[in-house]
């Protein structure tokens, strides 16, 4: 520590005047939670709280490794700050009002490192790597300004106070979140391979696509419990269609039913999804469903759960609502009297479901099950069918819900995605929802494990939120939409009675090679592979708790 200068760290004997400015260090972490805490007094639970932070520090992220110059500069521009505040400290005294604002921003960071602690063990396990690294070293430079270099006594003083063994510990602290982030900053981090250029994976093709939304009435049953959550959603059933070339022979479309995750009612983070599904040449429907659902009884029911299954008593109400949204999508596309907006757009063209694929993520995955019984009755996937759950939640254990599957056709292919990381729902749900289809072939019946890679830089985390654009990445790129693009060619071709197109995409995703491969870092080594799991409850031992 400086010989001459003051120790703010703790209060100068003799001025004894006024508030601590240290007071605003609770302010600051009030800020740093105060959008979280508005949020829960509103209403929603503690995951719907804490979700947009969670997207704004992914955003920020993204930002910091896609600029290695950016994060140098802001690192330049702290250490800078903080030389100057030094400066200032040296000669104040340590009552002085103006404190209060660098003693706040210090409680805002502590905020901010907290959120981001908990972000990290709930959602995006070792994602987040350069904000605690920029937050640490904010952190260290803020605590040396104010406290001067670490020691453990402050000049003149015989014993360790506790207030300087804190800003001991504080700097210690921040050094040890700086410290993963140092070789990605310096660029010494292998990289990732880049999304493939070419073929499943890269870019959405080859149609463009137009996006129509029609919202549907809510049955009244499901209406009256409906909570204030999602009063700003218009339930609707999204239609998207790709532009088709007049001179192509095109006089059929297979259908896709997409149903997204607990409490995630927006198109927009689906996006990605639904235009690897278009652009290969398929009607996409996306249904919008309640979650904020509060039946009678619904505080005190203690739900159960056993196999993949649990008995909330939500999923009542909200099969209801989803076999409303299928009954509008067959009343505006499928039915002799198309909507408008749609008759103009295909013209001649037909929507199939005989050729179908149905999916869903978390709770849609489960939900999945719900509109796939529905389809069956309907008579649709009587050609051909894909079934795509990622990152599945529980399915509805209620007698009445359980589907009926004995009318799946016997070439019927489903791929359940489990990322290794998913802190939602775990893998054990998808794993019990494989067995629901035992009675296909091994190599139609698939569960793909989704392995975390943190070995170079930017890690690759398979968290749950990995399907959805907000947290798309090189691993969603190359685990994820290659999946959905050899989904959406096997059953383009097989409508279109294509075999060798449908022989190849069939290939694709049942040789072990080709489905596993991940690709390599940039220094040759390979990136850890899915994992093919052809009945995980029975022979993999890493399901056994699952029982």
């Amino acid at each position: 520590m400086d010989a001459d200068a003051p120790d703010v760290s703790a209060d100068v004997p003799g001025d004894k005047a006024g508030l601590s400015p240290k007071w605003g260090m609770l302010l600051g972490i009030l800020i740093a939670y105060s959008e979280m805490i508005y949020r829960l007094l509103s209403g929603k639970d503690i995951v719907d709280s804490v979700w947009p932070h969670a997207i704004r520090s992914l955003e920020w992220t993204l930002s910091l490794r896609a600029s290695p110059t950016l994060t140098l500069s802001l690192f330049l521009v702290a250490g800078a700050a903080a030389f100057g505040l030094r400066s200032l400290v040296k000669t104040t005294p340590a009552r002085a009002a103006w404190l209060t604002l660098p003693y706040t921003a210090l409680g805002l960071l502590l905020g901010l490192i907290s959120l981001h602690l908990l972000l990290d063990v709930f959602y995006l396990r070792g994602a987040f790597l350069m904000v605690p690294t920029l937050l640490g070293w904010t952190l260290a430079c803020l605590l040396i300004a104010l406290g001067g270099p670490p020691t453990l006594r402050a000049p003149g003083e015989t014993k360790p106070s506790s207030t300087r063994v804190f800003h001991v510990l504080g700097v210690f602290f921040a050094a040890w979140l700086v410290m993963p982030g140092i070789p990605a900053l310096a660029g010494f981090a292998p990289s990732p391979p880049a999304a493939p250029a070419m073929g499943y994976g890269s870019s959405p093709g080859p149609y463009t696509l137009e996006q129509y939304q029609f919202p549907y009435v809510m049955p009244e049953e499901v209406a009256e419990v409906q909570g204030p959550l999602e009063d700003d959603v218009e339930f609707s059933v999204y239609i998207t269609l790709p532009n088709l070339p007049e001179d192509l022979p095109i006089t059929h479309l297979p259908l896709a039913v997409l149903l997204h995750g607990f409490g995630y009612p927006d198109i927009d983070a689906y996006q990605g999804w639904i235009s690897h599904l278009g652009a290969k040449g398929i009607a996409v429907a996306f249904i919008q469903y309640p979650s904020d659902i509060r039946p009678s009884g619904h505080e005190e029911h203690e739900a159960d759960y056993k196999r993949g299954m649990s008995d909330y008593l939500q999923h009542t109400y909200r099969d209801v609502a989803i076999r409303a949204g299928l009954d509008h999508l067959e009343d505006i596309l499928l039915g002799p009297e198309r909507e408008a907006q749609l008759e103009d757009h295909l013209g001649d063209i037909q929507v199939d479901p005989s050729s179908l694929w149905v999916g869903g993520h978390s709770l849609g995955a489960a939900y999945t099950f719900i509109s796939l019984d529905s389809a069956l009755e309907r008579g649709w996937a009587s050609n051909a069918l894909v079934v795509a759950l990622e990152a599945p939640a529980s399915r509805p254990m209620q007698a009445s819900l359980q589907p009926n599957l004995t009318l799946i056709p016997e070439d019927t292919l489903v791929q359940i995605g489990v990322p290794q990381d998913d802190m939602s729902v775990g893998m054990c749900p998808g794993a019990f929802h494989q067995q629901m289809f035992n009675a296909l072939p091994d190599e139609r019946n698939q569960l793909i494990e989704i392995q975390s890679d943190h070995y170079g830089y930017p890690r690759l985390v398979a968290s749950h939120y990995l399907q959805t654009d907000p947290a798309r990445d090189t691993l969603s790129d190359w685990s994820f939409y290659r999946r959905i693009d050899a989904q959406a060619d096997y059953l383009v071709a097989q409508g279109r009675n294509d075999t060798f197109t449908a022989d190849w995409a069939f290939q694709y995703m049942t040789d072990e090679t080709m489905l596993t491969g991940m690709g390599e870092w940039s220094d040759g080594t390979p990136v850890l592979p899915l994992i093919w799991h052809r009945n995980a409850i029975e022979d993999v031992r890493a399901f056994q708790d699952c029982n």
